[in-house]
C-alpha cells in the first residue's frame, strides 16, 4: 500500500526533531560556557525554542498514532539515518544522509526563529 506525501512528512518530521533538539542542547552548553556578556538572554531564547519543538515532537507523535503510523527501528550510520516504519500495517523504509537532515533541522530553526534563511550568510 502506498502512502501519502502527508504521512512521509510525519515520519520525516518525527525522525529529525530530536537531533535538532540535541543541537540547540549542545548550543546552549556552548553559550553557558562562552563570556558573552547576555547569555542568559540567548541560552532563555534557546531554552523557549526548544520547548516549542518539543510540543511540535509531541503532537506529531499524536498525529502518527491517528494515521495509524509506528516507528519501528532507527538505525544510523557515519553517511545516514534508516527509519523502519508502518503505515497502517504496512512496513516500509526511509533512509536520509546526514547533509539532508542538517538542512532539514536548519529549515525547522529558522521557521520557528522566524528568520528568513534566504538572509543567512552562505
Amino acid at each position: 500500500m502506498k502512502q501519502s506525501s502527508e504521512e512521509l512528512a510525519l515520519v520525516k518530521r518525527v525522525v529529525e526533531l530530536p537531533y535538532l533538539l540535541s543541537a540547540l542542547e549542545v548550543d546552549k552548553n556552548k553559550l553557558s560556557a562562552s563570556e558573552f556578556k547576555m547569555k542568559s538572554v540567548y541560552v532563555n531564547y534557546l531554552d523557549n525554542i526548544q520547548k516549542k519543538i518539543a510540543l511540535e515532537m509531541y503532537e506529531t507523535k499524536r498525529s502518527l498514532k491517528s494515521h495509524h503510523i509506528k516507528i519501528i527501528d532507527e538505525s544510523r550510520s557515519n553517511i545516514s539515518l534508516t527509519v523502519d516504519y508502518s503505515v497502517r500495517g504496512y512496513i516500509h523504509k526511509m533512509t536520509l544522509l546526514w547533509t539532508k537532515v542538517k538542512v532539514d533541522i536548519t529549515l525547522i530553526l529558522t521557521e520557528h526563529m522566524h528568520v528568513n534563511i534566504a538572509d543567512l550568510p552562505k
